[in-house]
């Protein structure tokens, strides 16, 4: 009878396996991009309308989801051509019917146009016109951005209304439209031979592939590359002969959610500016060519998406600076690999413009004119012989404490020392060491450390280390490290480590954190903003993981955090509840299960497990697979003093997006294992003589 059961539950598991192909899965985008440099007779010929539209259609097939085969360029088209995509875009969107969960088709045109509608080539295609089509296409969401003279009109053709938008993800229904438009409807649209291009989209392209993020959530939503576009772009043209644009907008949709434009955490080449860097910020390509310009805060990690290649990216520390031309700036040159994100920090720039030289047959200019003294400090500040401002200390020694302009030898006292400027050498003392510049070599004392500068070497103490700016070396405290960012080298603490960045390894016994890390974190409980190496022990958290989490929980935003029930189709027919946490690469599992007569209440069909596994996507698909070891409470009660738990493995299918999952869980007896009470029903023998065997059961289950 139960042999009958379990095959009619693998009858109606291949029956909603065979229908889920039907349902509507995943949000399918087309895009036309048009670019149009020719207006007509009478019109001035631009130079960069083409340029743009083949930038904004490389950028939407890098991050913004439009696959090349559903992406249209149109190069200074005729009116009709544009008429004859528009068509169909349509037909290919009837054409799917529910096969996706939503339609969505981006319309770019970059060119010129007036009060009434687009001009290409002496014809014009009126606003009213391109609506209609847009409507009758069919898509579920349509986003249309025009960057062409008084383009605002467009926002108005139906008398429509500015209103709060309701942004939406993939996960969510959304239906309605999105235009963005370069300029009010009695405005100039312009663009600058310094830049190539428009400002519009020249500002649009680089909010899009990263510089809009202002959540830093690794997405770039309608609401956040409006924002951005409007700002940079009014801020640009407000000297400019044509006067200052303001960028417009129409949204009407309805749902719920954030109508993401560009997903930067899709597998892509990419720039990771630091938390340390802040400023304005250009970068261009190995033609010379500006392909990004933009504003970053301290503090915040941004990311920036960009196509393989070689970059020189220029910095000057006034966000507000808009012309990135002058002497004295900061750059560095970088080379992007295909599919590879380049982390960049403050060490990474030096002054462009002046190049570091050496004198031939003249000796080195000095930077300071004070003496190298040896000291002896009976009180601090009481000196023998006397410190002068510009003097180096070699060796000093002090009674109680001692003070140095700047250190190049050994400073050792009973209860502290403090160099100013520049040092270099050794500091030990009982109590603490002050660095307030920067420090090559070691500091060492029982209480504590500090570094406001930088600090190449190694800090020792027995309660704790602080190195504010930059760390290169070793940090070793019996408490607690802190250091700010970047920091590279290794914190090694019994209680915890604080990082701003850390490109090394952070081992505590407790607790470590870092906003960015490169490397290894190995301690109780590891912390992130993100990760791009290890993170190693119990509790793994970070804001983006891009490495591997080894833990029994991981939990990150791009990673896999679900909760999770399951029925399991055997002679007890259990009911499972499960926690897996990580990435598709490696995921934690722990799951419970009970008899549905007696969940909660009678122990003696309990089972518990922890699995490692991974998850595979395969088109709607996941496939996952993990093993591990299970223990059912009889088991434990019998052989109380003896290993009894059981390896075990699972195989699933689940849906994308809708959390239903089924297949096959197995436990195995191997030659020489304790019997279990969990090899019950069907097995498959392995092996030549059958020793070792396989029971296992059909599952279903749902997750959140």
């Amino acid at each position: 009878m139960n042999r009958n059961k379990r095959r009619l539950a693998a009858a109606v598991l291949l029956f909603i396996s065979m229908n889920s192909f039907a349902a509507p899965l995943e949000v399918k985008r087309f895009g036309i991009f048009i670019g149009a440099n020719d207006g007509g007779k009478g019109r001035q010929r631009l130079l960069y309308a083409g340029d743009d539209a083949l930038q904004m259609s490389q950028t939407m097939s890098d991050v913004g989801g439009i696959a090349l085969a559903d992406s249209i360029l149109l190069l200074d088209p005729t009116a009709m051509e544009i008429r004859r995509e528009l068509s169909q875009i349509g037909n290919e969107i009837n054409q799917l019917g529910y096969l996706v969960r939503r339609t969505e088709v981006m319309f770019y045109y970059s060119g010129h146009s007036d009060e009434n509608g687009l001009l290409v080539k002496g014809e014009q295609i009126l606003y009213k016109e391109i609506r209609d089509e847009l409507d009758q296409a069919g898509a579920d969401v349509v986003i249309a951005v025009l960057d062409s003279c008084s383009s605002g009109a467009f926002t108005r053709t139906k008398g429509g209304q500015r209103r709060s938008p309701f942004l939406i993800d993939e996960s969510s229904s959304m239906e309605g439209h999105a235009f963005l438009t370069s300029s009010s409807e009695d405005e100039l649209s312009q663009e600058s031979d310094r830049i190539g291009a428009s400002f519009f989209t020249h500002y649009l392209i680089s909010g899009l592939r990263g510089a809009a993020d202002a959540t830093g959530d690794g997405r770039v939503t309608l609401n956040e590359i409006y924002q951005h576009t409007f700002d940079e772009t009014l801020s640009q043209t407000e000297s400019t002969i044509g006067g200052p644009q303001h960028p417009s907008y129409e949204i009407q949709l309805t749902g719920t959610g954030d109508l993401v434009l560009t997903d930067l955490t899709v597998p892509t080449s990419a720039l990771q500016l630091s938390g340390e860097l802040d400023g304005r910020f250009s970068i261009r390509n190995s033609q010379g060519k500006l392909v990004a310009e933009f504003s970053k805060p301290l503090g915040d990690t941004l990311k920036l998406a960009l196509p393989s290649g070689t970059y020189t990216i220029k910095k000057s520390d006034q966000r507000m600076d808009y012309s990135l031309d002058q002497e004295n700036l900061m750059s560095a040159q970088v080379s992007l690999n295909r599919n590879t994100q380049l982390y960049l920090t403050q060490r990474d720039f030096s002054i462009s413009g002046m190049e570091m030289t050496r004198y031939r047959g003249e000796e080195q200019p000095r930077h300071d004119s004070g003496e190298e003294k040896f000291i002896f400090s009976l009180l601090p500040g009481l000196n023998y012989p006397e410190l002068n401002d510009d003097d180096t200390v070699l060796i000093q020694g002090g009674l109680i404490g001692s003070i140095a302009p700047r250190l190049s030898g050994l400073q050792i006292s009973w209860l502290f020392n403090i160099t100013g400027d520049y040092s270099r050498g050794i500091q030990y003392s009982n109590i603490f060491n002050i660095a307030e510049g920067s420090f090559d070599g070691i500091q060492a004392s029982s209480i504590f450390n500090i570094t406001k500068g930088q600090l190449n070497g190694i800090q020792g103490s027995g309660l704790f280390n602080i190195a504010k700016e930059s760390l290169h070396g070793i940090q070793g405290a019996g408490v607690f490290n802190i250091a700010g960012m970047p920091s590279t080298g290794i914190q090694g603490a019994g209680v915890f480590n604080i990082a701003g960045e850390i490109n090394g390894v952070q081992a505590a016994g407790v607790f470590n954190y870092s906003s960015y890390m490169q490397g290894l974190q190995a301690s109780v409980v590891n912390v992130a903003g993100t990760s791009m190496g290890t993170q190693v022990g119990i509790v793994n958290v970070a804001r983006e993981m891009h490495g591997l989490p080894i833990g029994l929980v991981n939990i990150s935003r791009n990673g896999i955090v679900d909760a999770g029930v399951w029925y399991e189709y055997s002679d007890d027919y259990r009911i499972y509840t499960s926690f897996q946490s990580g990435t598709r690469a490696l995921y934690t599992l722990f799951y419970f299960g009970n008899t549905k007569e007696a969940y909660l209440e009678d122990p003696e069909n309990m089972v518990w497990g922890i699995h490692l596994g991974t998850r595979v996507p395969f088109g709607p698909l996941d496939i996952e697979l993990d093993g591990g070891l299970k223990q059912s409470y009889q088991d434990s009660q019998r052989y109380k003093n003896s290993y009894s738990s059981v390896p075990s493995a699972r195989a699933l299918v689940a849906l994308k997006g809708l959390g239903i999952y089924w297949g096959v869980t197995m436990d195995f007896q191997y030659p020489g294992q304790l019997e279990s009470s969990l090899f019950t029903g069907d097995c498959v023998d392995f092996g030549s003589n059958g020793s070792f065997k396989g029971y296992y059961r059909y599952v279903f289950g749902i997750r959140i």
